[in-house]
């Protein structure tokens, strides 16, 4: 099984708690680091079992999404839904205010959302993370439906109200 691992672009805070445990599932098997590229981004953090990259062009990734099995996700709304509109199956790995990992918590609450709607599972720590990965095989995610053209009916109904 091919497996992404994503944290999004930003630069301020590092995502280490999320590669230490990736690291883990590899050295137990669970993973198979072979498999595994992750974008570090701007973390320091270097892997000891799996391949990974800082940066790289937009079409570049959108190519390791496509020959992608598994993407493993920070709760970003545009790299999760960009996944689910592939069709690919999506571990949501939410970013935490408590582990310094974004300013709030807003990951947390965009993840609820998407594991709500049945679009993807999400794991908050390693023990989740394994079954999450446990539960892939059976694992049918629902089809994501973007609300843009509401969203956007709304505001145009309002800027000629207004």
């Amino acid at each position: 099984m091919k497996v992404l691992v994503t944290i999004g672009s930003m630069v301020e805070k590092k995502f280490t708690r999320l590669f230490n445990i990736i690291d883990e599932l590899c050295e137990e098997n669970i993973l198979n680091g072979n498999l595994v590229v992750a974008q570090i981004g701007f973390d320091a953090y270097k892997p000891k079992n799996f391949k990974a990259f800082d940066m790289i062009a937009d079409e570049e990734f959108k190519k390791l999404i496509d020959e992608s099995d598994l993407i493993i996700s920070h709760a970003g709304t545009g790299t999760v839904t960009s996944c689910l509109k592939k069709g690919k199956k999506v571990i949501i790995f939410p970013r935490m205010a408590q582990y310094d990992e974004h300013y709030d918590d807003h990951q947390l609450e965009l993840a609820e959302v998407f594991t709500r709607n049945k679009n993807v599972l999400c794991a908050k720590n390693k023990k989740e993370l394994v079954k999450c990965i446990q539960e892939l095989d059976s694992f049918v995610p629902s089809k994501f439906v973007s609300n843009n053209s509401k969203m956007n009916k709304l505001v145009i109904d309002f800027i000629e109200q207004g």
